[in-house]
């Protein structure tokens, strides 16, 4: 907008006062030599002012735009060059002032996308920000901290929005000693998260009245998966450790006690024999799962007849149906396409599912092996962009899984009732690596199952010419 000023009354007479002044000195030196009547000198005075005025007016009118001009760049508002009509004459200001306005809109708009750039990138950092005060009252957060802790954060006290003791208290040592600390801790609102807090002080002096700075890092995965590393390693050892244990024990009371009692020795030897072999499916199992996991990031390419794979287990499994004396009905679709994937892991996926259904069916059941194509597909991220699938699944009639159990299921060492599954020979690793397999695949495993009737474990996996299709760039 056009800046726009008045003179006031009383400084325009004193600058015209000032300006004639050296005129009425002189008509008041000739009025008293007898050079000039006094009356003439009076009214010449007047005719003095009145052409001191007809200049002093524009002048002063410009010099005080001029003033509202700078005044109004000093507090940062937007405005025109004021109207200088009359001082441009005496020099080059309009041109000056030009410049000056140009220069300060460049420096503003240097300063706005500066600012902006900070609030980009304070905003889109993935760690959570909150800014507070020395009352411990937020001032400011970044998106991921209104993402976790919910909108309008700002004026309200930290305790209310993460009610942590041992945070407050790092907080006020930060304030008190002027250090940086760095804390982890557990919430349990809005969901159990656990939180590395790195605090330190705002490095300078703020308008806003920021004083201290909280940097939350969301580590709740990663003590997950420390935990699961410890339980693994605690449950992997348990599990040798008991037939070694077994097998120890065997072996000192063979060569005391035993020693020469052949019925004891062929009976001890039958179950040192089951034991080792518990160890071997172990140690396999444990050996497969590291292997997949070390590809899990590498996707497989080669084409899979899923079909053959399925003929090819359920001929291998027929001596433990017999054992178990359950019988297995195959219910496939012949023109099933290919997928894409690696034939040994898409066959333990197979053997694993059959094994299961095998181990835990009722004797004198059936098992259906079912292999077609579908459109009813399960909620999940890795068949968002698929509009059909292969489904394999097993259906077994045994006592069931109880629905609490069945989120658990693929979890390493997860079992719903541990002595049945060493009586029937299980490691608790064979869902774990059907789920690995399918992950790196990606695949997606469902789990149905009602308690007195039995279980349907079932297998999506992408066809091949889809995934070829979406995977080709554009």
């Amino acid at each position: 907008m056009q800046t726009k000023s008045a003179t006031s009354f009383s400084t325009l007479i004193k600058t015209i006062m000032l300006v004639s002044a050296p005129s009425l000195v002189v008509l008041l030196l000739f009025a008293l030599v007898g050079e000039l009547d006094f009356s003439f000198s009076i009214y010449g005075y007047i005719g003095v002012m009145v052409l001191s005025a007809i200049f002093v007016i524009p002048f002063l009118s410009n010099i005080s735009g001029l003033t509202q001009y700078v005044n109004d760049l000093a507090l940062d508002r937007r405005v025109r060059s004021p109207d200088l009509s009359f001082l441009s004459n005496v020099g080059e200001l309009s041109g000056a002032l030009v410049r000056l306005q140009q220069s300060w809109e460049n420096k503003r708009q240097e300063m706005e996308t500066v600012i902006t750039e900070r609030e980009i990138l304070v905003d889109t950092l993935p760690d959570i920000l909150i800014m507070t005060d020395n009352n411990k009252v937020i001032v400011r957060t970044n998106r991921a901290a209104r993402n976790i802790f919910g909108q309008n954060l700002a004026q309200k006290p930290l305790r209310q929005i993460i009610p942590n003791e041992k945070l407050m208290n790092a907080i006020t040592a930060v304030i008190e000693d002027l250090h940086g600390q760095a804390i982890e801790f557990h919430l349990e609102e809005p969901a159990p998260r656990d939180f590395q807090a790195i605090i330190e002080r705002f490095p300078i002096p703020s308008e806003g009245g920021i004083s201290i700075v909280i940097t939350l890092t969301d580590i709740t995965q990663q003590k997950r998966v420390q935990r699961m590393r410890a339980d693994f390693v605690a449950n992997a050892s348990h599990e040798i450790r008991t037939p070694l244990a077994s097998i120890i024990g065997f072996i000192e009371t063979l060569r005391g006690p035993a020693k020469d009692d052949p019925a004891a020795r062929d009976e001890f030897l039958k179950v040192m024999a089951d034991q080792a072999e518990r160890m071997s499916k172990l140690v396999n199992d444990l050996l497969s799962l590291s292997k997949i996991e070390m590809n899990a990031h590498t996707t497989p390419v080669a084409k899979v007849d899923l079909l053959r794979i399925i003929r090819a287990e359920k001929q291998h499994s027929e001596w433990a149906c017999k054992q178990k004396n359950v019988t297995m009905r195959l219910k496939l679709n012949d023109n099933l396409p290919p997928t894409k994937g690696d034939d040994d892991e898409l066959g333990q996926v197979v053997r694993n599912l059959l094994g299961n259904a095998i181990k835990y069916a009722n004797p004198d059941t059936e098992i259906v092996l079912t292999a077609r194509l579908t459109s009813s597909l399960p909620e999940d991220h890795s068949m968002r962009s698929l509009s059909r699938a292969i489904c394999f699944s097993v259906e077994d009639h045994g006592e069931g899984i109880p629905k609490e159990h069945i989120p658990r299921l693929t979890e390493r060492f997860y079992r719903v009732d541990t002595a049945r599954t060493r009586k029937v020979g299980g490691t608790g690793l064979g869902l774990a690596i059907v789920k690995h397999v399918l992950s790196r695949h990606h695949g997606v495993l469902t789990i149905d199952s009602e308690v007195g009737k039995g279980s349907t474990f079932s297998v999506y996996l992408p066809v091949y010419d889809d995934v070829v299709n979406v995977e080709k760039p554009l």
